[in-house]
Parts: C-alpha cells; structure tokens; sequence
C-alpha cells in the first residue's frame, strides 16, 4: 500500500471502531494515526509522547524494538492519544485495518478497564518500592497476567471485527498448537504474546463451548503416555477457563486485579508445566 492509502484505510478504521464498539472513549479528533519509516519509528515515537503523554518514558529496549520489529504502538495520553504505524508498501489492506483496531483496542482497553483509571497506573508495572519477596511474587504475577490479558483482548477483537470468515477450531487447530507450543522457559515475552495470539484465535472460533469442554476430557489434547502430560493440560484448561468466565461478562474488557493476578498465577503454571511437557526443562 502506498502512503496515501494507508492514511485513508486508517481514516476509515478509526470511524469504523468508533461505529463497532459501545460506549468508546474517545472520539475521531481524541486519537492521531501517524506514520513512519521503520528506522525512525522511535524517534516519532519519542515526539509523540512527548506531545500527547509526557508521563511516558520510553527505554532504550523498547526503541530498539520499535524500529526493529514493532509494526504500530499506540500511545495512550490523557486528553488525546497516538497510534504509530510502520510505513509498509507490502502490508495489504486487511492486515492494517486490523493492526489498526488491536491498537485502537489498547487506548480503549486502558480508558475502560478501570473506572476513569488506567490498571498499571494503579497496580505498578512490577517495580514495587518495597521490594519484599512477597511484593515481588505478587508483582511477577500481576505483570504477567496483565500482559497476557491486554494482547489476548487487542487481538481477540482485532480478530472478530476485521476477519470475515468464522473460524472452526480444527481449521486452525495446528496453528494454535503451534502458538502454545512457543510458550516455555525460553523466552518469557514470546511465551505472553504466543499465548495471548492462540488464545484470540481459539476464542474467535464458532465452535469455542465444544472445544472448551472437550479440553476437560484427559488425554484430549495431550497424549497420555508423556508424564507431564495430564499436568500440562490441567493447567491449559485452567487458563482458558479463567478468560473464558471473564468473557462471558457484558463489558469483558472491565477488570479487577484479583482476575488479572489469578490469569497470571494460572499463565506461569502452564508455562512451567509446558517446558517439562516440551522438553524445555529436564
């Protein structure tokens, strides 16, 4: 897409989200879609916050991710918020508007979830003062629920407002497995956005109340014959059972920090089991 089409698609996706999702925090005027080149989206970055959220500090990993990796980001200020985009002539419509509505689920998310609060703001981001063995325990599962949580949601309903045709779990059984498959003790990043990505597609599937139901059945997903087989899946079902009772909620998006600790609680236990299951750790 050339840049003069990315800008109208981002125009139309902004109207479009404003149109799809119930009551929206902010109106067409209240959010900026900017564009760059990939080797100076950190810089843009950095101007941005410094014009719509100047409490936002950007480290040096995470402009180096932006202009390594990062497609878009959004920046959530008080008043008004950015989205950033990555310039790219390969990127085919659908797959903006649909960067587009995960990072416009972000600003949402952030505005709605707590009452006139966002969540981190209140919570911490894992840097407690006190840095008690306890507060880090409960720091380390708060972070890793909220992480997990805020990708799992952006993506879910990137997913259920841009694609347009449903998905049955076995057309995309092997993906998701795959997905799951990322989450170990190698790499805890990739372990939260893995989980978070097969988690939208499998909640975005018609056949979801089957499926979950089926995970409860032993030896379902995991063969029988491996020894932490039975432990692996106890604690899958454990995870998708947690976000699925959320889901079921009118106003999904609305949290509280007891779910968001217990998502974590219940992520790191798959995790560990799943490295064991893998072969991750011996």
């Amino acid at each position: 897409m050339k840049l003069r089409e990315m800008r109208e698609c981002a125009a139309n996706t902004l109207d479009f989200f404003i149109d799809a999702m119930p009551d929206v925090p902010f109106t067409k005027n209240g959010v900026i879609i900017e564009f760059a080149k990939k080797s100076d989206m950190a810089k843009r970055a950095v101007e941005l916050c410094e014009m719509y959220c100047p409490d936002k500090i950007l480290n040096t990993s995470q402009c180096h991710q932006l202009n390594k990796s990062i497609a878009a980001n959004a920046l959530i200020g008080r008043e008004k918020s950015a989205v950033l985009v990555r310039i790219d002539s390969k990127l085919s419509k659908n797959n903006l508007r649909r960067i587009l509505v995960h990072e416009l689920m972000h600003i949402f998310c952030a505005k709605l979830e707590i009452d006139s609060e966002h969540f981190i703001d209140i919570y911490g981001s894992g840097t407690t003062p006190e840095a008690t063995p306890e507060n880090r325990i409960h720091d380390g599962m708060l972070v890793a629920g909220y992480s997990v949580w805020t990708e799992f949601i952006a993506q879910y309903y990137a997913i259920k407002l841009i694609d347009e045709k449903p998905y049955v779990f076995n057309s995309i059984a092997e993906y998701i497995t795959q997905l799951l498959f990322e989450v170990n003790g190698l790499d805890l990043k990739i372990s939260k956005d893995s989980f978070s990505m097969a988690c939208a597609y499998w909640f975005n599937c018609t056949d979801l109340d089957d499926t979950i139901a089926e995970l409860k059945e032993p030896n379902t997903f995991i063969p029988s014959e491996d020894p932490h087989g039975e432990e692996t899946q106890n604690t899958l079902c454990g995870c998708i059972n947690h976000i699925y009772s959320q889901m079921q909620n009118t106003k999904p998006w609305k949290i509280t920090e007891e779910f968001i600790i217990e998502l974590g609680i219940k992520f790191c236990m798959f995790r560990t089991a799943n490295s064991f299951y893998i072969g991750i750790i011996n």
